[in-house]
């Protein structure tokens, strides 16, 4: 995510709205966490990209 935002340093940029955030994981889960029943991943791969969908009213 850092590499993402990292690409607007020397730009002068206004987001009117929304900014959205596409994440995904790859991985396996072995296991359900304890503590709540959701899956605990061991990651492999990740990737964040910018949400590029542009709506105009």
């Amino acid at each position: 995510m850092k590499e993402t935002f990292g690409r607007f340093n020397n730009l002068n940029i206004l987001i009117i709205g929304d900014v959205m955030m596409d994440s995904y994981l790859w991985g396996s889960v072995d296991r359900i966490s304890p503590e709540a029943p959701v899956p605990v991943i061991s990651v492999k791969k990740e990737r964040t990209d910018l949400e590029e969908q542009q709506t105009l009213h």
